[in-house]
């Protein structure tokens, strides 16, 4: 499965790092640094299996030739006679002598001794990609982003064959002008007054307002600087000054532009990879998960931990400790999600059965009995016959069947002024609850001219006095059937509370039972936390001995390099002062051979002396 891994530094002179040994690792080649004469080797490297020189289109065309006497050089040398493949191997000195003039270039232009000279990047492949396809699509992405925008491109593939295939990759950080000559990284310009958002204030009314007559984009408000009264400084030719900063003339340097290329990488992956193996650039945190990232282990702590465990080693490695912590945590964190999961489900599906409860009729808590109406009729000949005789009527109304089916029902209901037997009725009982209801006795009338209307559309309902008959019995149980029903409403909506209740009390149970398991998922989970606490403790102590160590050793250095100095100085002391010793021994013994021959001289006899 493709992992994603896209990592960016800058090779700089204040910490001492060379370019062109950075450049001659990932080759897996040889380089001389003609700043100091010193070769870089690394061809003992077998895993560059591709390495490739793009330049921009401002570069010197003649950086990418290769002298004659260089080429003949090479095919004399053994490497060259032992190489299976002399083609490519003298392609491969080709492309190494391109890179070697140029980091050669970059270090004559960049002279100080904090400059910045390369930005090193280093990303994995997908493992799903043949050889053919990683160097079409990393040709692409380094053309794309880099190559294009005016950079110079040194990179490989490095694969070892198990399993984690990735590029190293060096770009340049000082453009080049259209005449092939070095730009400038960068430029001052004006500071201009800025908004909350950093972008410049736009305000042409300003009276410091300015605007650059070649490119109208560059504009804003001026800052004055201001001596210490608060007043403009002037210039030597009464001129006004204003504040200028540095500026990145390429907008290479923005911290933005990480974050761009690592996206920019991922959407090149997933553009030719299958959805299941899609990779996301960014982290755990921005992509909302839990799990907690592990750290970077490396070839060294693998095998520090192989050791550890065939018992070669007492001590293992840090970081393979840390990564099994974090591990264990990540474990823990998915069986709490899962739990909060599960927790969730179960209280949609419990929120569900609520809403569905609430929508039934009649059982709104907020306005009890709104939705508790009578049944309506219905048109539909399904009620017993008017007539009683076992067969509907023809053109009997719906009046005269409800009349029909009221009488059926109203037998239940003893009243003492009518019998299931004889269905007579006592017309002073019905005139005193009419008189006790308000509002009954004009219901009753309604009721009663209604039927006979309808009687009159069949004959055996005219003769017989059923219509009249079936309002009488309306009347005497209209006020019993509202009061049934509303006993059964009651009753029903007490049921239900109570189901309601049950149902309640049962989550709160069950939400105590998840609150206990996560109070004790927590404190599981603190002696992890002591453990990571204790780890990096102890990561900062290594960290303060190594430190302590390097600081006695420059400090021996720096005393062995004055000793040196000192033994030298007494040393040269020395041997002018034996030199002079002679040359005054041998003055010393010129003279008294001088004054010696002298005296020899006044011994002679003279000539002429008698004898």
């Amino acid at each position: 499965m493709a992992i994603f891994h896209f990592t960016v530094k800058i090779i700089g002179r204040s910490k001492g790092q060379s370019v062109i040994s950075a450049s001659a690792y990932l080759n897996g080649d040889v380089m001389k640094n003609e700043e100091t004469g010193e070769f870089s080797r690394y061809t003992s490297k077998k895993e560059v299996v591709f390495s490739h020189l793009s330049m921009c289109a401002n570069a010197p065309p003649e950086w990418q030739t290769v002298p004659e006497e260089n080429i003949k050089r090479f095919m004399n040398s053994t490497r060259y006679k032992r190489a299976a493949d002399k083609d490519m191997a003298l392609q491969k000195f080709k492309t190494t002598f391109q890179k070697q003039r140029l980091w050669n270039e970059v270090l004559k232009v960049e002279k100080s001794s904090d400059a910045q000279l390369a930005r090193s990047f280093e990303f994995s492949l997908p493992r799903e990609w043949s050889r053919v396809q990683q160097i079409q699509f990393t040709n692409l992405y380094i053309r794309r982003n880099f190559v294009e925008k005016g950079m110079c491109a040194d990179w490989s593939i490095h694969d070892k064959g198990d399993g984690n295939p990735h590029v190293h990759l060096l770009v340049t950080m000082r453009p080049f002008n259209p005449d092939h000559t070095w730009g400038n990284k960068e430029m001052k310009d004006w500071a201009f007054v800025q908004d909350e958002q950093g972008n410049p204030v736009i305000d042409p009314s300003h009276p410091n307002w300015w605007q650059d007559k070649k490119n109208p984009d560059r504009c804003g408000i001026r800052i004055p600087l201001l001596d210490s009264e608060g007043n403009q400084k002037m210039d030597s030719r009464n001129r006004k000054q204003w504040k200028r900063v540095l500026t990145d003339a390429t907008g290479w340097n923005n911290p933005k532009n990480c974050e761009l290329w690592r996206e920019d990488w991922a959407i090149e992956c997933n553009s030719h990879l299958p959805p299941e193996h899609h990779i996301d650039h960014r982290s755990f945190a921005r992509q909302g998960k839990v799990e907690l990232p592990t750290i970077h282990e490396g070839a060294n702590a693998r095998k520090i931990a192989e050791k550890f465990q065939a018992g070669e080693t007492e001590k293992p490695s840090w970081k393979a400790e840390e990564n099994q912590q974090i591990n264990q945590q990540n474990i823990f964190l998915q069986g709490l999600m899962q739990t909060f999961q599960n927790a969730k489900q179960q209280f949609s599906i419990w929120k569900g059965r609520f809403d569905e409860f609430r929508r039934r009729s009649g059982v709104d808590t907020l306005s009890v009995g709104r939705n508790d109406k009578a049944e309506r009729g219905t048109a539909e000949l399904h009620s017993r016959p008017v007539s009683g005789t076992g067969t509907e009527q023809p053109g009997v109304g719906s009046m005269q069947r409800r009349a029909g089916s009221i009488q059926g029902r109203s037998q239940t209901y003893d009243w003492g002024a009518r019998t299931a037997e004889t269905g007579k009725s006592e017309s002073g009982e019905i005139q005193r609850r009419l008189e006790e209801i308000p509002g009954l006795a004009s219901r009753y009338k309604a009721l009663i001219r209604s039927s006979e209307k309808s009687a009159g559309f069949d004959p055996s309902a005219a003769k017989s006095d059923s219509g009249i008959e079936a309002a009488e019995f309306e009347v005497q149980n209209a006020d019993g059937q509202r009061r049934d029903s509303e006993m059964e409403r009651i009753s029903r909506e007490i049921e239900q509370r109570e189901s309601i209740s049950a149902r309640l009390e049962q989550e709160a149970e069950q939400r105590e039972s998840i609150s206990a398991t996560l109070e004790h998922e927590i404190e599981q989970r603190e002696p992890f936390l002591e453990r990571l606490h204790r780890t990096i403790e102890h990561r900062k102590s290594e960290l303060t001995d190594i430190l302590e160590k390097v600081e006695r050793r420059q400090a021996a250095m720096t005393a062995n390099r004055n000793t040196g100095y000192v033994s030298q100085n007494q040393a040269s002391g020395q041997k002018r002062t034996s030199v002079l010793a002679r040359l005054d021994e041998k003055k010393r013994i010129v003279a008294e051979r001088e004054e010696n021959k002298s005296q020899n001289q006044n011994r002679k006899p003279q000539r002429g002396h008698s004898r």
